[in-house]
């Protein structure tokens, strides 16, 4: 390979990158320490190449997929020689900050997005006391965003969640109200040295039933969408700090009413002091829970502390503890993860956690019944369970990798037993026919001992980014 043509794979990597700059150490928000291509991109901030978007995220899911051109640009910074190589960068670099700094038009507007679309066929081997059947679905997800100026801007989400194909007759879909539920808006300003962000969203969303009666393991899976509030961020003494209020808004399961009053049905005020110690990663979180605005009839108080550390240099774990008056009023969990051991491309997470018999309170169980967090299928994790999970990625070829995640859920006496049992597990193939375009198979098993009958599935998808 000349020159020439490593120049304009490198030029394509700083604009992926977006942000530039020399930085002592750059954490990436958005980029999971199991992610496949994590290595490869601080392969590149260590060069120099990219330290990221301004906020800290490196938007790895959007087009140029960065992650592929992460590890395309460090095969290229591996075959050639350290110096000719940095001051080809540097070089490069710098005419990149300069293009960087003409100002950007008021009017430009930035689409962002990614359409899948999916078969699923329940009960397909699993015949027993099963309903065989299938479900074509769809999702689309687009993100419009606008900087009016520095520190500035706004950004408006479309998702479909299930919107179309997934009316189960009560209510998780199909219900009627379209643009509350499928549109949330976010809006920040810089003003130093706090950042504002005002959000406005319908809150995560789940299924609560399986219209086709043949895929059950999809039943509590969550779409992650924001609340509705405002928070304020600003670093004190190294300490990132943050502050905010949030509500959610009438929804109590019975979406046939067709209801959008805006009247608040819990809120929430938040705080948390996150520190990085270089090898220790420390965050202090503290909520206050009220239903409607902040009355005294149902209200909770909690508190949180997660830390992350690595274990050696491929290796991270992490844990929190969530605190309340009593032991059924706490929550303990951990996870640790492996970032590609042995250079073969594997990516391995193990995840336990254990969760008291009311640290989601009861008066808020329905409401906020993520509080608790999410399995690998997300599903939440709910009060007086213990919970096991794992999520395996190997890469196979330059374009095709296997994974596999599964999770198990017991009650508190560590028991696979009663109507809290269950277990999930799937593995499958992503292929990328493209930098944006993958084709996907998957074979799951499921067990729910309250449903009894066990269960499978097999489904096929097609995903497009733009």
């Amino acid at each position: 390979m000349n020159k020439r043509t490593t120049a304009i794979f490198i030029v394509l990597g700083l604009l992926a990158g977006a942000a530039l700059g020399q930085t002592d150490e750059v954490k990436i928000k958005d980029l999971p320490a199991d992610h496949w291509a994590n290595s490869a991109v601080y392969d590149l901030i260590r060069l120099g190449v990219t330290k990221g978007f301004p906020d800290g995220t490196y938007r790895g899911d959007q087009p140029i997929t960065r992650y592929e051109t992460a590890l395309f640009l460090s095969k290229i910074a591996d075959s050639l020689e350290g110096k000719d190589f940095e001051k080809e960068l540097a070089n490069l670099r710098d005419q990149i900050v300069e293009l960087r700094r003409r100002p950007r038009s008021k009017d430009e507007v930035e689409v962002v997005g990614q359409y899948a679309s999916r078969w699923e066929a329940g009960n397909v081997l699993a015949t027993k006391g099963a309903k065989p059947g299938t479900l074509g679905n769809y999702r689309l997800v687009v993100t419009a965003s606008r900087e009016f100026s520095e520190g500035a801007g706004i950004k408006v989400n479309l998702d479909t969640m299930d919107y179309g194909f997934y009316d189960d007759g009560t209510g998780a879909a199909g219900h009627g109200k379209l643009v509350p539920e499928l549109m949330d808006v976010e809006s920040r300003i810089k003003l130093e040295p706090v950042e504002v962000k005002v959000l406005f969203g319908p809150g995560p969303k789940r299924r609560i039933a399986d219209p086709t009666g043949s895929i059950p393991s999809d039943i509590g899976m969550t779409y992650i969408r924001p609340d509705s509030g405002v928070m304020a961020i600003t670093q004190l003494y190294g300490a990132e700090i943050k502050g905010g209020f949030f509500s959610r808004q009438i929804n109590d399961g019975d979406y046939s009413r067709n209801d959008f009053s805006g009247k608040v049905n819990s809120s929430l005020l938040t705080g948390s002091v996150g520190f990085d110690l270089n090898v220790v990663k420390l965050e202090l979180t503290g909520d206050y829970l009220s239903s409607g605005y902040f009355t005294s009839a149902d209200r909770t108080a909690r508190a949180k502390v997660a830390v992350t550390a690595p274990l050696g240099e491929k290796m991270t774990a992490s844990g929190s503890v969530g605190f309340g008056t009593e032991r059924k009023k706490m929550m303990v969990a951990g996870s640790v993860s492996l970032n590609d051991p042995w250079d073969t491309g594997t990516v391995f997470t193990v995840q336990a956690a254990k969760i008291g018999a009311e640290y989601i309170s009861p008066a808020f169980v329905q409401d906020r019944f993520d509080f608790a967090g999410y399995d690998n299928f997300n599903r939440p994790l709910e009060n007086g369970t213990v919970n096991f999970g794992g999520k395996l990625v190997q890469m196979v070829a330059e374009n095709a990798k296997l994974f596999g995640r599964g999770d198990i859920r017991m009650g508190s006496d560590l028991k696979y037993a009663g109507d809290l049992a269950r277990f999930t597990a799937e593995g499958g193939i992503v292929y990328s026919l493209s930098s944006n375009i993958d084709l996907d198979a998957a074979y799951r098993v499921h067990q729910d001992m309250q449903l009894g009958d066990a269960s499978d599935l097999a489904a096929v998808g097609l995903m497009y980014r733009f």
